[in-house]
């Protein structure tokens, strides 16, 4: 590799002289010297053996940084919405009565928009720390009350039936190779088996036996509809796209 040794730029085998200062070149590796530039001068990269660190691309701060500053704005809305609650609650009541029930919801809500920014690139810690953490919040939700009334019946099986429907369609949509359409029909089978899942909880509760009505409706919506949009992302997706076929 051939060179020049006083700007350090690479030339042509056939350079003589180097087209940039004039200094005769030398053949071999290049080593990084300090030398001094004359004035006015363009400064060329130097190189030198060995391993280059790579610079950090703004493409990869980015994301991160978006993250940091989504959850610090999220944190400082929710942290006001929190005070005002409270002082509202002393100013008209003197005492904390129903800003635990809004204070227990914003915490619910910080930690169901937060935790996902904080641990995206780890979903399973993001289950494993949400998964308990909810059920909880709602059992002290009924504990304010002070007795446990609806959280054993209602409050509990709610909170997994609908923890395990937003898993199961978490499951399915990260194991899917090409996401498109069948993403929106794995949307639509988690909303029907939520919807039937609630009116048989509703149910064994007030009547002691299921007898499902109105979920039996939203399932023959959303099943056919999923299974529409399986087919079109699946069979026909696959082939052509939607602008294609119909020429948008």
């Amino acid at each position: 590799m051939r060179h020049c040794p006083y700007c350090l730029v690479i030339v042509r085998e056939t350079d003589e002289r180097c087209p940039l200062c004039g200094k005769a070149t030398v053949e071999g590796e290049l080593q990084r010297t300090e030398t001094q530039h004359l004035p006015g001068s363009t400064e060329y990269p130097s190189f030198r053996s060995g391993k280059e660190k790579r610079p950090v691309q703004v493409d990869e701060i980015e994301p991160k940084l978006n993250s940091i500053i989504a959850v610090e704005l999220i944190s400082v809305f929710l942290g006001i919405a929190l005070i005002v609650t409270v002082l509202a609650n002393l100013f008209a009541e003197h005492q904390l009565s129903w800003s635990l029930y809004a204070g227990l919801g914003i915490l619910m809500l910080w930690l169901v928009i937060c935790i996902p920014l904080i641990l995206k690139k780890y979903p399973w810690i993001i289950f494993a720390v949400l998964g308990p953490s909810i059920p909880l919040l709602i059992f002290v939700l009924d504990v304010l009350d002070g007795h446990i009334s609806w959280y054993l019946n209602y409050g509990l099986p709610i909170t997994i039936l609908v923890e395990l429907c937003i898993t199961l369609a978490a499951l399915f949509i990260g194991i899917s190779r090409r996401k498109g359409l069948n993403v929106f029909a794995i949307l639509l089978l988690a909303v029907s088996l939520l919807c039937v899942g609630l009116e048989g909880i509703i149910d064994l509760n007030l009547y002691h036996r299921l007898s499902l009505d109105w979920s039996v409706i939203v399932s023959f919506v959303c099943i056919p509809m999923g299974g529409l949009l399986f087919y079109l992302h699946y069979r026909i997706m696959k082939k052509a796209s939607l602008r294609k076929l119909f020429r948008l």
